[in-house]
């Protein structure tokens, strides 16, 4: 699982949906320490063994706020690779005004997943890592315009905004041109801002953008609030090899 941004209490109401429980988990892998990614994390540590995986500057944030995590926190640096069971995880680096934050791409049963939200821009490298992957998870955190017009006080539109804020669905645009055209075929947009984008206006930038340059892929929106139905990426005894639901 990646990210702990939902309490534990939905967590386990999400997972029952697929039919799994907490003690089925292998690991959770964290992105970094914002609170809507680590927001169920102090309830998890205290309730179950399930191993947590982070980059050393994740861990110094996290553990300033909730010490007793230690006991199932594993570091790495960013950048790193490792395996989970007879997952290959590898990390990259991503641009967020977070300590040592990252991006996976996880290797599993011949598939190959990407998963980037929190990014000021798409460096070159997460491009080129994101270019390996069949699947990929990209941030489309809000329409410029909106962003503007919108409420945010001007400070916190010059971070939104800026090289280590959130990606825009202009610049996410873009990079979906770049992956579909080095062979990404399923692309879910994801951290959509709730004040600041819309899942139409997302949609609309991407397809117009891949229609100027005559490229298709599978697109969805992921969910901001509800589970729906998961996308199943492999299927091994026919049980999910990866599922995908809702992203917060």
């Amino acid at each position: 699982m990646i990210d702990m941004g939902v309490s534990v209490r939905k967590l386990n109401n999400a997972l029952k949906s697929l039919g799994l429980t907490v003690d089925m988990l292998d690991a959770v892998i964290v992105t970094h320490e914002h609170t809507d990614h680590i927001k169920g994390l102090a309830t998890f540590a205290k309730k179950y063994s399930v191993p947590v995986y982070m980059t050393n500057g994740t861990s110094h944030a996290v553990l300033q706020k909730i010490p007793y995590a230690n006991n199932i926190i594993h570091t790495f640096c960013g950048g790193d690779g490792f395996d989970i069971g007879s997952a290959k995880i590898e990390s990259f680096l991503t641009p967020h005004d977070a300590n040592e934050s990252v991006g996976y791409i996880i290797s599993c049963d011949n598939i190959t997943f990407g998963f980037a939200t929190d990014l000021g821009f798409v460096s070159q490298n997460i491009k080129n890592m994101l270019s390996s992957c069949d699947f990929v998870v990209l941030e489309a955190n809000h329409d410029i315009d909106m962003l503007k017009n919108g409420v945010y006080p001007y400070q916190l539109k010059q971070r939104v905004l800026g090289n280590y804020g959130h990606l825009s669905n202009a610049a996410c645009a873009k990079c979906v041109v770049d992956l579909v055209q080095n062979g990404v075929k399923t692309v879910v947009l994801a951290h959509l801002s709730e004040q600041n984008n819309t899942p139409v206006v997302a949609l609309r930038h991407i397809n117009e953008m891949l229609f100027t340059f005559g490229l298709t892929c599978e697109l969805f929106v992921a969910p901001v609030h509800e589970m729906e139905q998961p996308i199943l990426l492999g299927m091994e005894v026919e049980q999910p090899c990866l599922a995908l639901g809702s992203f917060a």
